[in-house]
């Protein structure tokens, strides 16, 4: 634990050395420590970044407190650097590493400017986990379960994904999940965090955010991620997963059956005819109304 522990301090403090050295940027003021801009966005500006920093860190800390202040420096890239090519970085918008963040501007990404915000406060809950305690290793899902759920990044597309697995058991398994960040189809990469997600959104829901509020408290003096869990749920982590797995079978298992691109082939006849059962109920009651106007007319 020691040894990690004097790693992790030494590669932070190298990271921050390095990025001072190469990027040079003025400073700005936060509660968790001074953080640098290095932003390469022709649409982003750096007024807009300081007041999502500032206001999501003060949403964060009204909800679980503080942490140590530590400087950070946050990138908004335009350009797919080869530093940055692995997978993770391929298939995301963005990659937190220690107290550095690396998001993708919209010119690679094509996202819209409130969705790049969102990630960057998903991006800062990483920065915010990262910081309770350097000895204690918290599971990737919970991490990014955790960062969706306070960045509010819920999707119908996730749900989907979520339904449009419900026959794979094996990829509801919470011990694997961890694994299917890392690898090498983007498919499993997009379920992982899709799962995550909801199993933390879960907690809150089947608990309370109180319970999320003690689970970091726990792991911020030291308890291991398992025992923090089960203090809380009264549930093994093993047995979370199969609990959540019953409400998503009872509550989701007619989402599997919505594939949008199908769906519309087999709807498209039925809507064709619809449509043209209107337009000629429409076309009667203008011939109607006409005929009524030419009665009208002879009277006269």
């Amino acid at each position: 634990m020691l040894t990690r522990y004097l790693h992790y301090n030494l590669y932070s403090l190298l990271f921050l050395l390095f990025n001072i050295s190469i990027f040079c940027n003025d400073s700005y003021i936060s509660d968790w420590g001074d953080f640098s801009i290095e932003n390469q966005s022709l649409t982003i500006q750096n007024e807009d970044i300081i007041t999502v920093v500032n206001n999501h860190i003060a949403y964060m800390n009204s909800i679980f407190g503080n942490i140590r202040k530590v400087p950070f420096t946050i990138i908004i890239s335009n350009k797919d650097n080869k530093l940055y090519n692995n997978n993770k970085w391929n298939w995301s918008l963005g990659i937190t590493r220690n107290n550095l963040i690396i998001i993708k501007d919209s010119s690679i990404s094509n996202i819209t400017k409130s969705r790049l915000m969102q990630v960057l406060q998903h991006e800062l809950n990483h920065i915010y986990l990262n910081r309770l305690n350097p000895l204690v290793e918290i599971p990737r899902w919970f991490e990014e379960g955790f960062s969706m759920y306070y960045a509010n990044e819920t999707f119908l597309s996730n749900k989907l994904i979520i339904a449009n697995n419900l026959k794979k058991i094996d990829m509801f398994n919470i011990k694997t999940l961890d694994y299917k960040f890392n690898g090498q189809s983007k498919k499993q990469f997009n379920f992982a965090y899709a799962y995550s997600q909801f199993l933390v959104k879960s907690i809150v829901e089947n608990y309370s955010e109180e319970v999320l509020v003690e689970i970091l408290i726990n792991l911020k003096n030291g308890n291991n991620f398992e025992d923090a869990f089960y203090r809380n749920t009264l549930l093994t982590v093993n047995d979370y997963n199969k609990k959540i797995l019953n409400q998503i079978n009872s509550k989701f298992w007619w989402l599997r059956f919505i594939k949008f691109p199908s769906l519309l082939l087999i709807l498209a006849p039925l809507l064709s005819i619809i449509g043209f059962i209107i337009v000629k109920i429409r076309n009667k009651k203008v011939i109607k109304r006409w005929d009524m106007e030419e009665e009208l007319e002879k009277d006269d």
